[in-house]
């Protein structure tokens, strides 16, 4: 939250993806990415490609949140990324026509005078993504907040099934995790349904088993202590 962000300009980082890798259409001139995770500063590279100037990346936290090689990247195309900064608020009456930022201290404040001004024309948020759980709660889901998996998730056994027989959940709905993931889920998903109703016999047992060891090999590594840690959470037994 930030003033002034419902200007015209304000987007969100898979807005802008949207507008121009599905319509062609260019956001704006100039940008400000706000957040420097992997969508981040990749969206600062394919602006990039698409003629548009971004003039800065500001990220809160006090190093770059996505990997270094997306960073270094950008950096080389001469793109400055402001750690220990974020948006205090936008300029411009009828749409973007700038923005303010400023450098926090170790308490998540803005260091008074630090204040810094940036010349834009529209401003992208990428400063992180929530899980897709309305229907889930419509559908009666039993829910919980699991910050390792950015927020509120469904209670699920390890083959993905939520308390609610019959429904199945994977990729960012069930947890904020990469796209390889997310396939690995759904394949384990559709098998135990397949399973359930009676097809594959043996063989889809056996496709399914593999599935899971193929997903529980993916997660390991530092990259998957957290989904790991996360997903202890909210894994029940079956019935």
């Amino acid at each position: 939250v930030f003033e002034n962000n419902v200007l015209p300009g304000v987007y969100g980082a898979g807005g802008v993806q949207t507008l121009m890798n599905v319509y062609g259409i260019k956001p704006g001139n100039v940008g400000l990415i706000v957040g420097s995770g992997n969508v981040g500063l990749i969206l600062t590279y394919q602006l990039m490609q698409a003629g548009i100037k971004v003039a800065a990346i500001v990220e809160a936290m006090p190093r770059i949140g996505g990997y270094f090689v997306h960073a270094a990247k950008v950096r080389r195309l001469g793109v400055p990324i402001y750690t220990r900064h974020t948006i205090l608020r936008a300029l411009g009456k009828k749409q973007v026509e700038g923005a303010i930022i400023a450098k926090l201290d170790e308490n998540w404040k803005p260091v008074p005078g630090s204040e810094r001004k940036i010349e834009c024309d529209f401003i992208c948020v990428a400063v992180g993504l929530s899980p897709t759980h309305e229907l889930l709660y419509q559908a009666g889901c039993e829910m919980k907040f699991i910050p390792e998996l950015g927020g509120f998730v469904p209670l699920r056994t390890r083959h993905n099934e939520t308390t609610v027989e019959g429904l199945y959940v994977a990729g960012d709905v069930a947890g904020i995790e990469e796209a390889t993931a997310a396939i690995m889920e759904g394949k384990i998903a559709g098998l135990h349904a397949a399973i359930k109703l009676g097809y594959g016999g043996e063989e889809a047992k056996k496709e399914l088993d593999e599935a899971i060891k193929d997903l529980e090999d993916f997660r390991t590594g530092p990259f998957g202590e957290r989904i790991v840690r996360g997903l202890e959470k909210c894994l029940i037994l079956e019935g």
